[in-house]
């Protein structure tokens, strides 16, 4: 039987311009938007979509402020970083800037007055993807995705994951036969999880494994990655087989080696 690992995801890679607002709000399928224009002029705006693996990158461009409501799909998580904020933006209530961590799900579902001219760069996860991103604790994760709105986090880190974001999306954008190759394809997705543990881990945080139970680690991951020497699992993929944490590996093997 194939390992997930050997099999490529179907991928989705789009580029669509629009004219009119109510199409634009569907483009993101599962998002149950309706979008109201509220700046004078003709409408104009683009969505750059990349999806595979339960992953969804995207990158909305508007040209007019637009009154945004809507429901992201049960179980996911949707979060937006902004790439260009020009003139006063709301959302969920409060005043929204590039700096801030946008986080659409939550049962409410969210709503968003833009700026006139508006760039969001966003990430959505299925509730199977979400669920594999061990970064962070059980209790963070419940507070990001119970409510939408505005969270103030690490900067270096939403940087970070900024540009990851955008580099993935450019990549594929210029070379999609990239992702054909299933190796591709999780190494990229291990990357981006990467990324959103280190924005969304507790400032702090440490686990729990004692310097025994670190060694015990490293060397049950040591016999993992050599009985899998054909096709070595990504770190993702280990601390999945392992059932820990990205944070709580690196540390077993920082103590373990020195």
């Amino acid at each position: 039987m194939a390992h997930p690992s050997d099999i490529a995801q179907p991928v989705l890679l789009s580029h669509a311009s629009f004219a009119d607002a109510d199409e634009q709000a569907a483009a993101l399928r599962g998002w149950n938007q309706s979008y109201l224009q509220l700046s004078r002029g003709a409408f104009g705006g683009e969505v750059r979509q990349l999806e595979f693996a339960g992953l969804r990158l995207f990158v909305e461009s508007l040209r007019e402020s637009v009154y945004q409501t809507g429901q992201i799909r049960e179980g996911a998580l949707a979060l937006g970083l902004p790439l260009q904020v020009a003139g006063p933006s709301v959302f969920c209530g409060a005043p929204s800037d590039a700096d801030a961590l946008h986080v659409f799900s939550g049962a409410s579902g969210f709503e968003f007055r833009s700026s006139r001219r508006h760039v969001m760069l966003g990430l959505e996860l299925d509730e199977a993807a979400w669920r594999r991103c061990g970064e962070h604790d059980p209790a963070l994760q419940a507070r990001l995705g119970a409510q939408a709105g505005l969270r103030r986090l690490d900067g270096a880190a939403q940087a970070g994951l900024r540009q990851c974001l955008s580099g993935l999306l450019d990549t594929v954008e210029a070379a999609p036969a990239l992702l054909q190759s299933p190796a591709v394809q999780a190494a990229m997705l291990d990357t981006v999880m990467e990324q959103l543990g280190r924005v969304l881990a507790p400032a702090g945080s440490v686990d729990s494994v004692g310097p025994h139970g670190h060694w015990m680690l490293t060397q049950r991951a040591r016999e993992l990655v050599h009985a899998q020497l054909d096709q070595p699992p990504t770190v993702l993929a280990l601390c999945e087989q392992l059932g820990v944490s990205r944070r709580t590996l690196q540390n077993g093997f920082q103590t373990a080696l020195g």
